[in-house]
């Protein structure tokens, strides 16, 4: 449960979603996005995929923050399956995506000591039901 108290629901870091290498494209590509990992329920466990963004920048260090952050998620006393995470993300109707279409998903935001969280929830059953996408911090980033 500590990690859900860390999770905010406005983004103290939007820069890193302005620092695109192809401005203008249809699916932007961060400059400072190591990857995400993708996860579902399936009713008994989670299952994840991970995809890389910048290779270069997925140090053993930053691996094993993204992997440190993304089971205390997935843990019992966290989102230990999809009705806890439905239960945590009704508690806070501000992190919306966009309430205007959508009443089930959910951004929350997290600053670890060598990346920037951006956790995506979605919260309908047979869909992917997290999104962890890991950003460095600027002093992470080479030639910043």
């Amino acid at each position: 449960m500590e990690i859900l108290s860390k999770l905010k629901v406005e983004c103290p870091f939007a820069q890193v979603f302005e620092e695109v290498e192809n401005p203008g494209g249809f699916a932007p590509r961060y400059r400072r996005k190591i990857g995400h990992l993708r996860a579902d329920y399936d009713g008994y466990r989670w299952w994840s995929t991970v995809w890389p963004a910048h290779n270069e920048l997925a140090t053993p260090e930053i691996c094993k923050e993204i992997d440190t952050v993304y089971d205390a998620l997935t843990s019992k006393d966290a989102f230990a399956d999809l009705e806890a995470l439905r239960g945590f993300c009704g508690r806070f109707p501000q992190a919306l995506a966009n309430p205007e279409y959508s009443s089930d998903e959910y951004n929350f935001y997290l600053e670890g000591t060598r990346c920037l969280f951006w956790l995506r929830c979605i919260t309908r059953r047979g869909d992917y039901n997290l999104y962890l996408h890991a950003f460095a911090r600027e002093s992470a980033v080479c030639g910043s």
